[in-house]
């Protein structure tokens, strides 16, 4: 074999072990992103978890709250009513709208059914909430039956 042919197949097999080593750390880049991405992931739904827990405790309050207001308005009940739903929403909490729209059994609780229009809610009993897309509780609803 030549030299010339020795340094052809050298350089081959160099270019070729190049390659490998790329392809290899293109690789194990990947890898890592995709850990970034699922610890990012899981972090988040963790945060989500923890919050959920809370909100439920609080709920029961905001409903309380919200009764006495229906009983005995005041100002400073509204308020504070007010800054308490804000609060809520700045943690991703939303109210489930409920009146005049279909009977959903994912986010609404049918607790009684009137004369009216079938399968519209006529009347919410009590809020119903969601954390992002997560249903914290159902609202409880009175819903038409056709008659």
């Amino acid at each position: 074999m030549t030299k010339k042919n020795e340094r052809t197949k050298e350089t081959e097999e160099l270019k070729q072990r190049i390659e490998d080593l790329e392809n290899k750390y293109k690789r194990a880049l990947a890898d890592y992103q995709n850990l970034e991405k699922r610890a990012k992931e899981e972090r988040s739904a963790w945060i989500k978890t923890a919050n959920k827990e809370l909100i439920l405790q609080l709920l029961p309050v905001l409903d309380t709250l919200i009764l006495a207001d229906q009983h005995v308005p005041n100002e400073g009940l509204q308020l504070s009513i007010q800054q308490f739903i804000s609060a809520l929403k700045t943690e991703g909490v939303e109210k489930v709208e409920t009146i005049g729209k279909q009977f959903d059994p994912i986010t609404m609780e049918c607790i009684e059914t009137l004369s009216g229009e079938e399968g519209k809610v006529l009347e919410e009993v009590r809020f119903g909430y969601k954390l992002y897309d997560l249903v914290l509780r159902p609202a409880q609803v009175k819903v038409g039956k056709g008659e």
